[in-house]
C-alpha cells in the first residue's frame, strides 16, 4: 500500500528517468501517479463490495442492516439505539441535533 509509490519513485529515478535532465522531478511525477493508483484501488473496492441487505419478510421488501446483536431482528442504528419494524424511528428513543422531532 505504501511502498508501492516508494519503489515506483526509486525505480523510476535509478532506472527509468536516470538520463533525463531533472529525474527528481519525474520521479516525483511517478510516485505521485502510484499513490493515486492506489487510491483509486481502494475507492474501486469499497464500491464492489455487497451492502448489507436483508429482506423483511411480512413486506417483501429490502431493507438495510446497520447492525445486529443477537439473532437478525435484534437491529442497532448507527447511533446506538434499538430500532424495532412495529415503530417509527422517532419513537425508538431520545433524539438531539438534526434528529429531532418537530412538535409545533
Amino acid at each position: 500500500m505504501f511502498t508501492f509509490p516508494i519503489f515506483t519513485f526509486y525505480l523510476c529515478f535509478h532506472v527509468i528517468f536516470a538520463s533525463k535532465a531533472e529525474p527528481l522531478a519525474w520521479s516525483g511525477f511517478a510516485a505521485v501517479g502510484a499513490a493515486n493508483v492506489v487510491i483509486a484501488g481502494y475507492v474501486y473496492s469499497a464500491f464492489s463490495e455487497p451492502d448489507d441487505e436483508e429482506v423483511d419478510p411480512r413486506f417483501g421488501t429490502v431493507k438495510k442492516v446497520h447492525g445486529t446483536v443477537g439473532d437478525k431482528d435484534d437491529s442497532i442504528d448507527s447511533i446506538g439505539n434499538d430500532v424495532d419494524d412495529d415503530t417509527d424511528n422517532d419513537a425508538s428513543g431520545p433524539r438531539v441535533g438534526a434528529f429531532k422531532q418537530r412538535t409545533d
